[in-house]
């Protein structure tokens, strides 16, 4: 079972938050996200996974965005918090769950890509960052699968298991 889209989505805005927060290269944090998906869902590699997060920095850099890590903890809470059609996600449905994994994957890092585009410049044109002030995935109390992801710490030394994975 593949990762829904709205997870590839967000995971794709972490790796980039953390490529701007922190000094590491987008491999080893890639690396370490796509580890992390790959223990609940199958056949995320972590170059696709690189590919959606630097396509994110190359789409806030042709819109001029100064403020990057707003956009992107933005855009993470509003896939979180919306489905698609605008309706709030449903953390707490009576059948089914939110994150379970669906059988053909429906995306690519060009498709999540675009959405991000669409993402960005209505934000841009808007001015309104919808975000909780101090709200991230670590922080939110609705989904421990996202609070976890949120929590995962990428180190310098990460990338010694990418060499010997080789």
């Amino acid at each position: 079972m593949y990762a829904p889209d709205f997870i590839f989505a967000i995971t794709a805005a972490v790796v980039a938050d953390r490529y701007i927060t922190k000094s590491l290269d987008f491999e080893t944090i890639a690396y370490k996200f796509s580890s992390f998906l790959n223990a609940n869902f199958e056949l995320e590699n972590a170059e696709t996974l690189k590919s959606a997060a630097e396509a994110f920095m190359y789409t806030m850099a042709e819109a001029n965005i100064e403020n990057a890590d707003k956009i992107l903890i933005n855009y993470q809470h509003n896939k979180f918090i919306f489905k698609p059609n605008g309706k709030i996600r449903n953390w707490t449905p009576i059948f089914g769950n939110p994150i379970q994994g669906v059988k053909t994957k429906n995306y690519t890092p060009g498709t999540i890509n675009r959405d991000f585009k669409a993402f960005v410049y209505r934000t841009k044109q808007s001015g309104e960052y919808n975000c909780p002030s101090g709200w991230s995935l670590s922080s939110q109390t609705l989904n421990k699968f996202f609070k976890d992801m949120g929590s995962l710490e990428v180190s310098a030394f990460d990338i010694i298991n990418i060499k010997q994975s080789d």
